[in-house]
């Protein structure tokens, strides 16, 4: 029975990790669809795992496994789970990773892995991705049922980034996420900008109003945009805006939309 397992975890490539989980997945469904989403999530980020996923799962087909391993309690009482939401189902720890998913649909069914049928009979403390989590994904994409993994639960971990704070002259954010180009996205999502932008400022850069595309400027040149994830995002046009401005996680971001700039 063929489905698709995309997988996504903070091992890299190096180290042969993920192909020990394919391995597994393979022996149980030799029919199963590997899809590598990214291997390079920064490692013991939950929350960054929790952008990509939420960015990524709603382009495949209902019925695709989302297996997702970043995981630095493995070995720990965390809980490893199961979710069903909008028909995709969902593995890996009780540590937020899959926070956004959560949160935007309010219909997810979610279980605790405890049967034992599902995982190999043997578990390695630190390897959780190989010994219960891509069994337990081969098993139910094998047709095996959700409903058998085990009880359902109703209290999953939900991490969220720090809130921005709008203030009276506009808002207080930070950056949450640097992606492989450097650009930078900031905790402000398109629904709090319900006004003009004039001004982002980050540091000592400060760059007037939104654009549409990193081409709105010329190359080499700073451009406030909102992307892909629904944020607010910070690049420069051909280049790396976290290396180019030395900025990285946590940087202050401020939006104007004021007269007054605060000192």
């Amino acid at each position: 029975m063929a489905h698709i397992i995309t997988l996504t975890t903070d091992f890299g490539t190096q180290d042969g990790f993920v192909a020990q989980m394919k391995g597994v997945i393979l022996h149980i469904n030799p029919e199963a669809l590997i899809v590598d989403t990214t291997h390079d999530i920064e490692p013991f980020s939950p929350i960054e795992a929790a952008l990509v996923v939420n960015g990524f799962f709603g382009y495949f087909p209902p019925g695709t496994i989302h297996l997702v391993v970043v995981d630095p309690g493995v070995g720990s009482s965390r809980r490893a789970i199961v979710a069903r939401c909008q028909g995709h189902y969902f593995v890996g720890p009780d540590n937020g990773v899959f926070s956004l998913v959560f949160r935007n649909n309010v219909a997810c069914e979610i279980r605790e892995i405890k049967n034992p049928k599902f995982f190999m009979a043997q578990q390695h403390p630190t390897f959780h991705g190989r010994d219960i989590f891509a069994p337990v994904a081969a098993r139910l994409s094998s047709g095996w049922p959700f409903e058998d993994v085990g009880p359902s639960i109703q209290d999953p971990e939900r991490l969220s980034y720090p809130p921005a704070l709008k203030t009276e002259y506009g808002i207080e954010g930070k950056v949450i996420y640097v992606d492989r180009f450097g650009n930078l996205s900031v905790n402000i999502e398109t629904s709090m900008l319900d006004k003009p932008v004039k001004e982002i400022n980050l540091g000592s850069l400060s760059i007037k109003g939104l654009s549409r595309t990193f081409c709105d400027v010329p190359d080499y040149q700073p451009v406030a945009l909102i992307n892909s994830f629904g944020l607010l995002e910070i690049a420069i046009n051909k280049a790396s805006a976290g290396e180019s401005l030395g900025i990285g996680l946590g940087a202050r971001v401020r939006v104007i939309w004021g007269d007054i700039i605060p000192d």
